[in-house]
Parts: C-alpha cells; sequence; structure tokens
C-alpha cells in the first residue's frame, strides 16, 4: 500500500490506522498546497486534488473514511471494529461517520473564519455559530464518554481514530473548547498511544 500524506491533514486518520495495525506501507509525504495536490500527476491519483489518497495494487481511493473502512475489510482480520454480529457494531458505524461527516463540518468552518481566511473574508457570525454547533456536538461526545473508556464501550476501535482527529485537529488550532472533562480523559488516552505518537508527529 502506498498512502500520499500531508502532515497533520485527514491523512493522519490512515496513517494512525496503519500503524495500529502494524501493516507495512509506503507513504509519500506531500507539502500542503496547490503546486502538489493540483499537480497533473497527482490530479491522476485523486481528482479531488485533497489527501489521502491511498494506492492498494489495482485500488486507488480517496475519502478518508472510505480508506479506514476498506483497510478493515481487507487487512484488519477483525481489528479494531466490534464483531459484525455484535449489538455495537451498529455503534460502532454510527461514530465512525459521526468524525467526518458530523464533527468535521463546525471544525473546518470554525478553521476557515477563525484563522485560515483572509481577514476581509472571514464572517465572525458564521464562526460563532459553528462554535455552537460544535460545542452541542462536543456535549453529545461528553455524555457518550461518561461512563466507558472508548467510544464503543472499552475497546479502542477505528472509530476512536476518525473521530479522534478532530479532537487532533481542535487542539493544534487551539479552537478545542473547555469544560468537556470526558472528551479530554478519553483524548489524553488516545494520544498516549505510540501510533498516534507516529501519525502526528508525521
Amino acid at each position: 500500500m502506498k498512502l500520499y500524506h500531508v502532515s497533520k491533514s485527514r491523512s493522519t486518520r490512515i496513517l494512525w490506522l496503519l500503524e495500529e495495525l502494524g501493516l507495512e506501507y509506503d507513504c509519500e509525504a506531500m507539502p500542503f498546497g496547490p503546486e502538489a495536490l493540483q499537480s497533473p500527476d497527482y490530479l491522476a491519483i485523486n481528482a479531488f486534488g485533497k489527501v489521502p489518497a491511498l494506492i492498494d495494487g489495482p485500488v486507488t481511493m480517496a475519502e478518508s473514511v472510505a480508506i479506514v473502512q476498506y483497510i478493515l475489510d481487507r487487512y484488519a482480520d477483525g481489528a479494531l471494529e466490534p464483531d459484525r454480529d455484535a449489538p455495537e457494531y451498529g455503534k460502532f458505524l454510527q461514530w465512525l461517520e459521526f468524525g467526518e461527516a458530523t464533527l468535521m463540518g463546525p471544525v473546518a468552518n470554525i478553521m476557515l473564519h477563525g484563522q485560515f481566511l483572509p481577514e476581509a473574508e472571514r464572517d465572525s457570525r458564521s464562526l460563532e455559530r459553528n462554535r455552537k454547533t460544535l460545542s452541542a456536538y462536543l456535549g453529545v461526545l461528553d455524555e457518550e464518554l461518561a461512563d466507558h473508556k472508548y467510544l464503543v464501550g472499552n475497546d479502542f476501535t477505528a472509530a476512536d481514530i476518525v473521530v479522534g482527529y478532530g479532537i487532533f485537529a481542535l487542539k493544534l488550532f487551539r479552537e478545542m473548547p473547555t469544560g468537556f472533562a470526558n472528551v479530554e480523559n478519553w483524548f489524553e488516552r488516545l494520544s498516549a498511544r505510540p501510533a498516534y505518537q507516529k501519525a502526528t508527529a508525521a
């Protein structure tokens, strides 16, 4: 497998997963910006001009959560997910998709209007609206983590990787709101994992 990766981006999820599973892979580290991501060579791999992209033999994929599911299906041999006949499997899928489909919406908008866009293009109303939305989502997450160590009971799964990346991004850009002790404790457990440390350092 070959992973195309930009440091601290969503491709961190894939790097983290590969490290947790102990799989062999090649990682092509790319600079963030149009010169690399919009180059004809890279657009031939991922027409969206984003990371991650994964090449595995005849398979070429984009979209981080889809890649996570592909790797689990093909290479994990049941690791990092509940048994598919167990009732917990539905919750696992819910949180796996939440990490991108729900959580990353306000996270991305907070980054845009709080830091990335030129000052004249930032929308303070959008920023505050997304901060409120984020706090509501984190409240649900905090309640979910009140009685167990990870998102799906007391076993670490790939759902923790996908959602954990969103918290990593908030902390990286100093946008993580206070008042969510269970989320903080959970993230401390995640950040102590060697695979997390290797993936987020790359």
